[in-house]
């Protein structure tokens, strides 16, 4: 060989190992469990005690190079019931102006609710509804799909476009075809942010009854409004949002509002939503929540926390009201 030829290159071969070499990448991988004891008082049956959980298995990882980056991440929950399901998963690219995220996940909220460790709503299935402005939110199940942009002019300003398609099979007779689009934009203060937007999702749903198929066409849209403040340790949270629901039958608007603030360890909330159906008396209901963490043992990652949420609803359907009540500990450990 060469040496001449060899001293001249190796400087080059050198510079070189060393450019692919300042890609930086992450790992990681770890794990949680969550376990809920409740203690559930509702109007119309007996005093239930129930017991739920899931260990979460997280792993995660980051590439960079140039100004760039690919992220992943996935989450697999082992329940207490014995199934297993699938939280996150999905892929992420792009650099600090704009990113592109595509798998299952959720979309910016635009209803937070604080420290929501229980909140029950009476009412449900009665005719009382919440919109909670997430019904293309996100963590599409069955065959769905997500894709979302995301863009940041500034630090100040941000904007993300959601979307959701696919079908389901609900309950085996409703073979569910949806598509929905959710824009949003958030603008961030020093003790402050705003972020409001705006969801359209729509889907043919066909119904099977006594071997005779229907077909019903429902289009869904509404919006949200929420906006945060942060002063002396506390984080407050306002929300407003409104739904509008029409298919062949019906025409359906939900009216919900939200306050919550956190405090440390401690969180207090209320939801009140109204849903306007045609009638003279328009179903409502209202939530109230509270929650407590307490460290156990002064062992880092390990917390029990105690919850409770109280629920009434009126002018259900057939004149009729409904309350429940719901008591939560949950003890939390991550490892």
């Amino acid at each position: 060989m060469n040496n001449k030829y060899f001293m001249k290159t190796l400087p080059l071969a050198v510079s070189l190992a060393l450019g692919i070499s300042q890609a930086h990448a992450e790992f990681g991988i770890g794990a949680n469990i969550e376990l809920d004891t409740d203690i559930i008082d509702a109007k119309d049956s007996d005093t239930k005690f129930e017991q739920g959980g899931r260990i979460e298995v997280n792993v995660t990882g980051k590439t960079e190079l140039n100004g760039y980056f690919v992220e992943g991440k996935g989450s697999g929950l082992l329940k207490k019931n014995g199934d297993t399901a699938t939280d996150d998963m999905w892929v992420k690219f792009g650099n600090d102006t704009w990113d592109v995220q595509a798998g299952r996940f959720e979309a910016v909220n635009l209803f937070p609710l604080g420290k929501d460790t229980v909140v029950a709503h009476a009412g449900d299935g009665k005719g009382a509804r919440v919109y909670e402005a997430n019904l293309v939110r996100g963590r599409a199940g069955d065959n769905g799909g997500q894709f979302a942009l995301h863009v940041r002019p500034s630090s100040a300003l941000s904007f993300e476009l959601a979307s959701i398609w696919g079908d389901s099979d609900e309950n085996g007779n409703n073979e569910e075809v949806f598509s929905g689009l959710r824009p949003s934009v958030t603008f961030t203060g020093e003790m402050f942010s705003l972020t409001a937007g705006y969801e359209v999702l729509k889907y043919d749903q066909e119904t099977t009854t006594g071997g005779v198929t229907t077909k019903t066409e429902i289009d869904k849209s509404g919006f949200g409004l929420t906006g945060n403040i942060r002063f002396s340790g506390a984080s407050i949270n306002l929300n407003a949002a409104r739904e509008d629901i029409e298919d062949a039958g019906s025409d359906i608007t939900v009216t919900s509002f939200g306050a919550n603030v956190t405090y440390g360890a401690f969180g207090l909330g209320a939801v009140h939503s109204i849903s306007d159906v045609g009638a003279k008396d328009d179903p409502t209901v209202s939530t109230l929540y509270v929650a407590y963490t307490l460290p156990l043992f002064n062992i880092d990652n390990a917390s029990i926390t105690f919850a409770g949420s109280t629920s009434s609803a009126d002018n259900l359907a057939g004149d009729t009201d409904d309350d429940l009540h719901k008591i939560r500990t949950r003890i939390n450990y991550t490892f």
